[in-house]
């Protein structure tokens, strides 16, 4: 049996209520998450945790303080079902002093709060939530989300090898693990990491409306970004650093843009490499038409603007970027990480491309540039498929894998195993 028949999956719907049985009641969830800035993990935290306030469950979303907090914050504070946590030292980076006084402050908030389901987001957050429910004897409860995983490209092969054995230990801490992608769950089995059965595939929703608006601004995007009507603008979002490929999409792009003069590239965000990466545009004596967002940019005030949407990822759990970009109606290149195949239905709805490879960037730029009729083409498979992706469906389906932890035999029917792989 392969890793991925072992899964079981959850499905998009509310399965039926049995006849003549009780509508279970609102269950209490506890989200716990390092912070809540401007980005895909924080985002869809909180779109669960106000998806779930909203059908009547009562949330508590508990983080560490946030410098850049994300847009959705101000609609959690308006929620009345849901409540916001700080624990001051929870952060990112290790420090036993303060991991320490956090792990303290987490087992007090489980003591003191009514909690069903504790569910645990990324790595630190993650390892200390599941270490404070073990303490309380409460590890049948949890639900940990990684979000992706840091098995590589992050760290050298020391560190990489310390992070897979620090989640091997932990596994055993959760009673299942939610993956972005049936990838996502047969990377960690292959490493030995949870158990057969013991993950479940809810996949990152977004707000579809806004995006699927967007289009109708166009002209005025493209005028306010000095875009004229005939380039052809090759967009990207996300931290320019080398995890994301910035250097790779830049060089492609560069690559491309050398034979035809309508190219323009939009990299929108900040990050490490944002200096070299100006560098190397001028360097090539395209400087002028290549533009560094220099900071976080809202996907709304950008997408409607592109022609074509990169994400040159070399490590991505799903690419919720690439969602909003395929949900604005846009043709997309992808590198074939993580469960971005999966997102893509394996190139049916966009290019798919080897990580770290500028020149198969380049042609794949180049070959939707030219061809008008497959850039429209995979425009409208990726503005359908994106339907796939809704926060709606997320949130259905993440209250279906609560209530299997809450009660097995709760009213809602248990999740059966999946006779294949089913995708989609």
């Amino acid at each position: 049996m392969t890793a991925t028949a072992a899964l079981r999956h959850p499905g998009g719907h509310r399965p039926p209520e049995p006849s003549g049985v009780p509508r279970a009641r609102p269950l209490s969830v506890v989200h716990l998450i390092t912070r809540l800035e401007r980005g895909g993990s924080s985002d869809c935290t909180l779109l669960q945790a106000l998806g779930a306030a909203r059908r009547g469950h009562r949330v508590t979303v508990a983080s560490g303080p946030s410098r850049e907090p994300s847009l959705l914050l101000e609609a959690a504070r308006r929620q009345p079902r849901l409540r916001l946590v700080e624990i001051p030292t929870l952060a990112r980076r290790p420090c036993p002093i303060d991991d320490a006084r956090a792990l303290v402050a987490i087992v007090r908030l489980l003591r003191a709060e009514p909690c069903d389901v504790l569910h645990t987001h990324t790595s630190k957050a993650g390892a200390l939530g599941r270490l404070a429910a073990a303490l309380l004897g409460r590890r049948r409860t949890v639900v940990h989300q990684p979000h992706g995983h840091l098995f590589y490209g992050y760290y050298g092969r020391l560190g990489s090898a310390l992070v897979v054995l620090a989640e091997r230990l932990l596994a055993p801490l959760a009673r299942l693990q939610i993956a972005l992608s049936w990838r996502g769950a047969e990377e960690h089995l292959g490493r030995g990491i949870g158990r057969p059965g013991g993950f479940r595939v809810v996949r990152s929703g977004i707000d579809l409306r806004p995006c699927r608006r967007a289009r109708q601004g166009r002209d005025a995007c493209r005028a306010r970004l000095g875009y004229r009507a005939d380039d052809f603008v090759v967009g990207s979002l996300g931290r320019l650093e080398a995890i994301k490929g910035a250097g790779d999409l830049l060089r492609g792009f560069l690559l491309a843009a050398a034979r035809r003069p309508r190219l323009r590239l939009f990299l929108g965000g900040d990050g490490p490499l944002r200096a070299s990466l100006g560098e190397l545009a001028r360097a090539s004596g395209l400087r002028d038409r290549v533009t560094i967002g220099g900071a976080w940019v809202a996907p709304g005030s950008v997408l409607p603007a592109f022609d074509l949407f990169v994400l040159a990822s070399r490590n991505e759990g799903m690419g919720r970027a690439l969602v909003e970009a395929m949900a604005t109606g846009l043709p997309v290149v992808a590198s074939a990480v993580g469960g971005v195949p999966e997102v893509l239905e394996e190139g049916g709805c966009g290019l798919l491309i080897p990580p770290g490879d500028p020149e198969a960037i380049a042609l794949a730029i180049g070959r939707l540039a030219d061809d008008e009729a497959l850039a429209a083409a995979l425009a409208r498979r990726a503005r359908g498929r994106a339907l796939a992706f809704g926060a709606g469906r997320m949130v259905r389906t993440l209250l279906e894998v609560y209530r299997e932890v809450f009660s097995p035999a709760s009213c809602w029917p248990p999740l059966r195993p999946s006779p294949r792989m089913k995708r989609g």
